[in-house]
């Protein structure tokens, strides 16, 4: 006995051509959003990396494990890298009881950039306890305003000593430093953050699409992270985007 005759049919051209296009608009319309939104994501996952690498530095002179930390930055074209260094409470305690030392003479120079065994974390001789309590991360997708010159913030047990060097120095006389870094996204168009102030009172009003956070921190370790949010209307006369920077920053989590 024969069975019944099936009826399948499947897609013609037409239709698969058509339903190609709708994947294709689709696809054209999300990508912008979802491109943006990655790269945003980008941003803020290395500004969370940054802001835990000071706070832990910082965590560790009250820990006892130094007496004196520093973060240091180094930026070119191809990659940001945060690295930590301390000095211990033994060879700190020294370094201040000898008067002729440029701890005590040279007080600006404290947060010294420059690898040659200042820091104990530096030294081949120190234990490996010691050489191994730094952190350090090297992120690609971010950049810092500053770039060629390592710069680096230091911090001490309840704020008594905090020095900086190179850009985020904000008085090279003392070696007081800045209270934040500016993070943005790095692309070939932004190999550094595109902004010149360094107060950060004033306000970021970019001419194209830039993404850009500040860590703040202070001499006792308190943390803080501030999002500009360039917004923008369409002028109605050219009908281009026009930014408004009456408000351009918010602070999140």
């Amino acid at each position: 006995m024969l069975g019944q005759a099936k009826n399948i049919k499947g897609f013609n051209l037409l239709e698969l051509i058509v339903v190609l296009t709708i994947v294709g608009v689709i696809s054209a319309v999300a990508y912008p959003n979802f491109s943006s939104w990655n790269k945003e994501r980008k941003v803020r996952a290395a500004v969370i990396k940054i802001e835990t690498l000071v706070r832990n530095a910082y965590v560790q002179t009250e820990r006892g494990t130094f007496a004196y930390v520093q973060v240091l930055f180094n930026n070119n074209n191809d990659q940001l890298v945060v690295t930590s260094k301390g000095i211990t409470m033994a060879n700190l305690v020294t370094k201040m009881n000898d008067m002729n030392d440029e701890w005590n003479t040279n007080p600006q120079l404290r947060c010294n950039v420059n690898d040659d065994g200042y820091w104990d974390t530096d030294q081949d001789t120190t234990s490996d306890d010691i050489r191994n309590a730094v952190y350090s991360i090297t992120l690609t997708d971010v950049s810092t305003n500053f770039s060629d010159t390592p710069s680096a913030v230091c911090f001490a047990r309840n704020g008594k000593f905090h020095e900086a060097s190179g850009e985020l120095t904000s008085n090279a006389a003392t070696g007081v430093p800045h209270q934040f870094v500016y993070i943005c996204r790095r692309d070939r168009a932004n190999p550094i953050c595109d902004i010149n102030d360094t107060s950060g009172d004033v306000d970021v009003c970019p001419g194209s699409e830039i993404m850009m956070s500040r860590v703040h921190w202070n001499r006792f370790g308190n943390m803080q992270v501030s999002k500009f949010v360039n917004e923008y209307i369409l002028d109605p006369t050219s009908k281009e985007k026009r930014w408004e920077c009456e408000n351009p920053n918010y602070v999140y989590e």
